[in-house]
């Protein structure tokens, strides 16, 4: 009996997951890392260390608001935290900062409630703050406690 195993290892290869240089077709370039696809077309933040920690996805609806899903390490799948709401501070370009609000959004077919949601909703418009630096000051996720999640804020509205 003759098997060939090549189909089997690529296969099981393919399968492995999210490796450190998976997505990454020159391994060695300096500061080269794969990238992982918002899934909903926004901006990804990465919160703590990659593979392990995990992400935040921003979109600006076209209406103005912020809103902020919380995603596993690999921006797959959905992870629901505790909080009722997230402050995010924004500097502007004066140096300015002003706090916006995104409150948890409930969510009957899912069973998201306050408390218990993986998305976010700014409570006012932020469009005259869009291409601002952004914080953070703290966010628990899980039973990791992250500070000063710093990020650009230059979003494009959602179409």
């Amino acid at each position: 009996m003759n098997l060939n195993f090549t189909p089997i290892l690529l296969l099981s290869l393919a399968l492995l997951g999210c490796g450190e240089n998976q997505h990454n077709p020159n391994p060695g370039a300096e500061g080269a890392h794969h990238q992982h696809t918002a899934p909903h077309g926004g901006t990804l933040v990465e919160v703590g260390p990659h593979g392990s920690g995990f992400n935040l996805e921003l979109i600006l609806e076209p209406e103005g608001v912020l809103q902020i899903y919380i995603l596993d390490a690999h921006a797959e799948n959905f992870v629901r935290i505790s909080a009722e709401s997230i402050v995010v501070e924004l500097l502007d370009h004066n140096q300015s900062t002003s706090k916006i609000i995104c409150k948890a959004v409930e969510d009957p077919g899912t069973g998201e409630t306050l408390g218990n949601s993986s998305l976010f909703s700014s409570t006012q418009p932020i469009s005259g703050f869009i291409s601002t630096k952004a914080n953070i000051a703290k966010l628990s996720i899980k039973e990791q406690v992250y500070k000063n999640i710093s990020f650009d804020l230059s979003l494009n509205s959602k179409n």
